[in-house]
């Protein structure tokens, strides 16, 4: 009588044990990913050996890696090509990113530059890297800002939306959460697709890009598009404030967002500070934030406060050199996760109708309303920037160069 009690009593405390450690683990590696934790642990002489402890102890979940490879897909006369990201093992159709590089980057690089991967990994969300022809993007600044005549883009519209299909088709993609974002001339290209198939994608991200001047009379998305924005203050390359040139302009970051935060139908904006986590790396991000937006959209802004043409990151990336070329690039906040975080709240599905029956009337197929989406179960190369314009009438040189 006594020793099955005692067996049970000893496999309680070893279950309890074990949950015990796997909450600390949990919970110490959070603290060292959080970067300032790591940077004093490394920065000791016992780091390498604390580090091993904690590899041993707690075996590797910061180290999980999706699965990449490269594949092709033909869009009329053209064979384009896409690296694809995906969770091992995962049954799909899982929630899908797909994320646009900036000029004179190649898919690869740019996986490596951006760091959306152990966000991908840890998420089990589903990444596509395509790559523009002449490593550009046919987004919707006139031809001469982006150096058409020079730089030959591709079908990129078509490209985009038979990439989404064929995810799709394979079971790869949930129709319902698939989301666009893309970086400098990629960011161009995403604000190209919210204004032209908003019924695509669930939800968008634009960084180091402004709206061309020319599509505040055109941009009408079908839908309400919740959209963020991620911008420096001091970016060299794709100005805060917008910029005029002969050969066309750009909107400021803020206008940008206001654009999209109109055709929203959104509310006023409010601000909020983010914390200083990295008070070394001489930025601060504030979120500008336009809520109460017809069928629940956003519309959200970061300012970088004096960061460069270059996306936040816990972990750098590009190496001492990008930032004489691109400024600099905060440590505040991680892209990838921050992304994530906005995307995760939206989804293509319909909403009930509050108080409807089983059974009852839902919103018409056409008419999508926004819903917070079902939780999902090598860094390299930098965007090469383009000569920055000139700012004044004698301007010959493309505007922003991404």
């Amino acid at each position: 009588m006594v020793k099955p009690r005692r067996a049970r009593g000893e496999a309680g405390a070893r279950a309890a044990g074990n949950e015990r450690m796997r909450c600390g683990c949990a919970a110490l590696w959070r603290l060292l990913r959080s970067g300032r934790v790591l940077n004093r642990v490394l920065c000791r002489g016992s780091g390498p050996v604390w580090g091993l402890v904690v590899l041993v102890m707690c075996g590797l979940p910061a180290l999980a890696q999706n699965a990449v490879r490269a594949r092709s897909i033909q869009v009329g006369d053209e064979t384009r090509t896409y690296l694809l990201s995906q969770p091992a093992g995962a049954p799909g159709p899982r929630p899908t990113i797909i994320a646009l590089h900036g000029a004179a980057q190649t898919s690869e690089s740019f996986k490596g530059y951006f760091g959306l991967e152990p966000t991908a990994a840890r998420e089990g969300l589903v990444v596509a890297y395509p790559q523009g022809f002449g490593r550009v993007w046919d987004d919707s600044r006139p031809a001469a800002m982006r150096l058409k005549a020079a730089l030959r883009p591709g079908e990129d519209v078509p490209f985009l939306l038979a990439l989404a299909q064929s995810l799709v088709a394979e079971g790869i993609a949930d129709p319902n959460r698939i989301y666009l974002v893309g970086i400098s001339n990629g960011g161009f290209m995403v604000e190209r697709m919210a204004c032209e198939h908003a019924e695509t994608f669930a939800a968008y991200a634009v960084i180091m890009a402004t709206a061309p001047a020319n599509v505040r009379e055109t941009c009408r998305p079908a839908r309400a598009v919740p959209i963020m924005f991620i911008h420096g203050t001091a970016d060299p390359v794709i100005g805060w404030d917008g910029f005029w040139t002969p050969l066309g302009a750009t909107l400021s970051a803020p206008d940008s967002a206001a654009l999209f935060a109109k055709a929203n139908g959104c509310g006023d904006a409010q601000v909020t500070e983010l914390p200083d986590l990295a008070p070394y790396d001489g930025t601060r991000i504030s979120v500008r934030r336009w809520e109460g937006c017809r069928d629940n959209a956003e519309v959200a802004l970061y300012r970088v406060e004096r960061g460069g043409h270059q996306p936040p990151a816990r972990v750098e990336t590009t190496g001492e050199l990008a930032q004489p070329f691109l400024g600099l690039r905060s440590q505040d906040m991680d892209s990838g996760e921050e992304i994530w975080a906005f995307f995760s709240r939206f989804s293509l599905a319909p909403a009930p109708v509050a108080g409807a029956l089983p059974g009852g009337p839902v919103p018409a197929p056409g008419t999508p309303a926004m819903r917070p989406a079902p939780a999902a179960g090598g860094r390299r190369d930098v965007p090469l920037p383009l000569p920055a314009p000139a700012r004044n009438s004698q301007a010959v040189k493309p505007a922003g160069g991404q």
